[in-house]
């Protein structure tokens, strides 16, 4: 186990004060431990990771320690130790074999210890047929008649979540049916049982019990050193907290070595500084009227900005679209046969999606999750909804691989229903595509699967309601503004991993609705992100440890033009047995479609390829990633193409070739990954942090350059959104520094108590805070995550409810005497309020 202040992952543990958590391998939360006096246990509760608060109170707890540091020893060694009879079967010898010379290969020196615990196994096992489907059985289980056929001859058993869609389907016939996940079909003597897997070609997936837990670091943390804006003063550099007669101030350095000092009720007016790293801030003094100025010319341009939001929000809301029945019985059956467990978040993602259509505003949502965590199945509902409504459906993907992708994926999921889908890309042939846009117009296609092709202007559709856009910043201007006519009458969905900022400020000022998926799949294990110099030795080992575990590699090269000596590079210091292939964007659509195929049933080990798999490709034995020339790539890029491994419940390896760290642009797109553990759940940090890498550039359009370039990203949006307010005439309540306390006792946050970041947003919290009622609430919090308050702490709460009481009656200053003689109180005339003081 090793330490972290705050818990994030399994075999991690933190000590604060008398607060003991630690997360187990075995519990699917941490556990926080309270002690008392002499340690004695008085508290024992499970605790979430996101919020880290207490859940579940519990009496006592068995928890599993490994104390077995001195001693390895084999499986089998185990077996022998637990004095338990336990049998052993092998369904594939040959295959063991095989891994046995995998293990001498990188091994040679244990070769044997490996020979002779594989003699001992192959001794000892049991040698077992299974009585599985052949491929050409499994084939034609895939057309109906022929089961229909099969069910007058023998026994048959269907065994999935959809049976009752199954029964209409298979009506008459003698077919025994049980619901339930099962995850393939089976002989017995006398009766042949069937699932999705043989019906479908679906690959169902037993629940895991697994749960993990991930926490990620925000990219607008504020941190000793980091450049920081005053919404009054300008930018700064923050040096940290000094505590000032008894009470803790925020530190800012300025030009000439002027500082600032700004009480922690005063945090809310400050922001991290987030712009383009080629920028260095400019520092003005505090005692002249610069910053002032320059802030007063570009809040007139942020208020015309801010108008103009206003009007297309209030344009969107005239708008009146077409509202779809509720779930049908149809739909609730095909939601359930979904063969992964829906995360919360994902099932959040998805009503808010369905509310949006049965409403009968025009829907305009992103859905914005990280690569792998569910947004297509999101889609897929979406889709099936509309087509049950009889209405046309289109989902438009950046990429061919993409949009083939999705359409075998919709295909499989749909076939047992009646829903006509099709794909349109350069995938199809001339005569193909034109008797497709045929289809299509006459109303015989539901849904249509492709990239921009789709937005041609030879296709008409009968009766479009939906338009789904897979990783919208992809599209170029033309296919936007498309996109932007189609906006006004027809209910759309962008799906998104990265989203661009423009996109993502758009939606948190309520032009556009956001949906976030930000939890994990059950069981999902966060991807190994390494660095590596160009070192063969270092490659084929990162190579061979994948193959060794009968896995397959992705190796990113991005160059068509030596895409191919690449690969035979590869081959030279690569065993025989290892098969390396390329894939490029310049090939026919024909022969990528081929080559993913290969890749996708195992023909193919180490698949070099380009970017063009950033999109759309789902190999689950794929868990090794290697990719060069890493500081040509944007973040965002990194982020996807990391996106296709680790999409199973296997440990996935990114290794990231660098070259000395050419440019500092490279080296600092290393720190900002390390900084983010991009293990999935940072999409949308890393559009922040992208951005800050990268260059702000036109963000919000040429006009807004400016006032982001002065103000940084957190603070421009900040102005922006309070300005829409204050348009709407929903002013703000008064920042509580405004109203002046002075007192004669301690009021701060110890550092023993809470470290220093961790008290950072301890502070924003408690001045975010408006009501008594929220300050006892996060009095509670911290209670509960620290141990008990020292007096300073229990000090600093009752001042800012003195304060929030102060504000209610109109008092705008008030100083304790010293030697309790009394309190000097000042009234504004304005804000005084008779009947409260009455």
């Amino acid at each position: 186990y090793c330490y972290s202040y705050m818990i994030s992952k399994r075999k991690e543990y933190s000590k604060r004060g008398d607060i003991l958590d630690i997360f187990s391998l075995d519990f699917d939360y941490p556990v926080r431990i309270e002690l008392g006096f002499d340690d004695i246990i008085e508290r024992i509760t499970y605790f979430d990771i996101e919020t880290q608060r207490s859940l579940e109170k519990l009496n006592s707890l068995n928890m599993y320690i490994d104390n077995n540091k001195n001693k390895s020893l084999s499986f089998l060694q185990l077996l022998n130790k637990s004095g338990k009879k336990i049998d052993i079967f092998l369904e594939n010898k040959e295959l063991l074999r095989y891994k046995l010379e995998e293990f001498i290969l990188r091994e040679r020196k244990n070769e044997k210890v490996y020979k002779e615990r594989f003699e001992e196994i192959e001794k000892i096992s049991k040698s077992v047929e299974i009585m599985t489907f052949s491929q050409s059985e499994i084939k034609q289980f895939e057309n109906y008649e022929n089961i229909k056929i099969l069910a007058q001859k023998v026994k048959l058993k269907i065994v999935s979540e959809e049976i009752n869609r199954y029964k209409e389907i298979f009506s008459g016939y003698n077919i025994e049916y049980e619901k339930y996940p099962l995850y393939e079909g089976y002989k017995e003597e006398k009766k042949i049982i069937l699932t999705d897997r043989e019906l479908k070609g679906v690959k169902v997936r037993r629940e895991r019990k697994d749960k993990v837990n991930l926490k990620y670091r925000n990219v607008n943390e504020i941190r000793e050193g980091d450049y920081v804006i005053h919404e009054n003063y300008g930018v700064g550099i923050y040096l940290g907290i000094e505590i000032i007669e008894e009470k803790e101030y925020l530190k800012i350095k300025y030009a000439d070595e002027d500082k600032l000092f700004v009480p922690v009720e005063g945090i809310n007016k400050i922001e991290k500084y987030v712009t383009s790293p080629d920028t260095i801030p400019k520092l003005y003094n505090l005692g002249r009227k610069g910053f002032a100025k320059n802030k007063e010319k570009l809040t007139e341009e942020l208020i015309e900005f801010a108008k103009e939001l206003i009007e297309i929000q209030a344009k969107r809301d005239t708008k009146i679209g077409y509202n779809f029945t509720k779930d049908t019985v149809w739909q609730e059956e095909f939601e359930e046969s979904f063969p992964y467990k829906e995360t919360a978040s994902q099932l959040r993602a998805i009503e808010e999606v369905k509310k949006d259509m049965e409403s009968l505003k025009v829907m305009d949502r992103i859905v914005c999750g990280d690569v792998g965590y569910g947004k297509t199945e999101i889609a897929i509902r979406a889709s099936f909804k509309a087509s049950i409504d009889s209405k046309q459906v289109v989902i438009l993907t950046p990429t061919t691989v993409l949009a083939e992708q999705h359409y075998l994926r919709f295909k499989e999921r749909m076939k047992n229903y009646p829903i006509t889908i099709e794909s349109l890309s350069r995938l199809k042939s001339a005569t193909e595509q034109k008797k497709v846009i045929e289809k299509i117009q006459s109303g015989g296609i539901d849904i249509v699967i492709g990239t921009h092709r789709i937005l041609s202007n030879d296709i008409k559709f009968k009766d479009l309601g939906l338009v789904i856009i897979d990783e919208e910043q992809k599209f170029g201007v033309k296919a936007k503004e498309y996109l932007k006519k189609l906006r006004n009458n027809v209910d759309m969905l962008t799906l998104t991993a990265t989203p661009i900022p423009r996109t993502l400020n758009l939606s948190l000022l309520g032009i556009r609705d956001l949906s976030i998926i930000d939890t994990p799949p059950v069981g999902r294990k966060p991807i190994e992100t390494k660095f590596l110099t160009e070192d063969k030795e270092k490659i084929k080992e990162a190579i061979m440890k994948e193959v060794a575990r009968e896995g397959q590699v992705f190796y990113i090269y991005n160059s068509v033009k030596s895409i191919e000596k690449k690969v035979k590079d590869l081959q030279k210091f690569l065993p025989e047995y290892i098969k390396v292939d390329f894939v490029h964007g310049q090939m026919q659509a024909k022969e990528i479609k081929a080559k993913i195929r290969e890749f996708e049933i195992g023909e193919i080990d180490v698949l070099v390829a380009t970017t063009i798999i950033e999109n759309g490709i789902d190999i689950e034995n794929a868990n090794t990633m290697i990719v060069e020339n890493t500081d040509k790539l944007g973040l965002s890029q990194l982020y996807q193409l990391r996106g296709r491994i680790g999409r199973g419940d296997r440990q996935a390896y990114c290794y990231l070739i660098t070259k000395n760290y050419r440019t500092k642009k490279g080296k600092e797109r290393e720190e900002a990954i390390k900084q983010l553990e991009i293990t999935g759940g940072g999409g949308l940090q890393l559009s922040i942090e992208d951005m800050k890498i990268r260059g702000a550039g036109e963000i919000l359009g040429e006009k807004q350059h400016g006032a982001l370039e002065m103000f940084g990203y957190n603070l421009y949006l900040k102005l922006l959104s309070e300005e829409i307010q204050r348009i709407k005439n929903k002013k703000s309540d008064e920042n509580l520094e405004d109203i002046e306390i002075k007192v004669n006792y301690p009021a701060f946050i110890p550092d023993f108590y809470i470290n220093k970041e961790e008290k950072l947003k301890i502070y924003k919290k408690m001045i975010e805070s408006k009501k008594i009622e929220e300050l006892e609430n996060l009095k509670n919090e911290i209670r509960d995550r620290f141990g008990k308050l020292p007096k300073e702490v229990i000090n600093i709460i009752e001042y800012l409810k003195n304060k929030i009481r102060a504000k209610r009656v109109g008092i705008i200053k008030a100083e304790e005497k010293k030697n309790n003689m009394g309190t000097i109180v000042k009234f504004d005339n304005e804000r005084l309020n008779f009947n409260i003081l009455m």
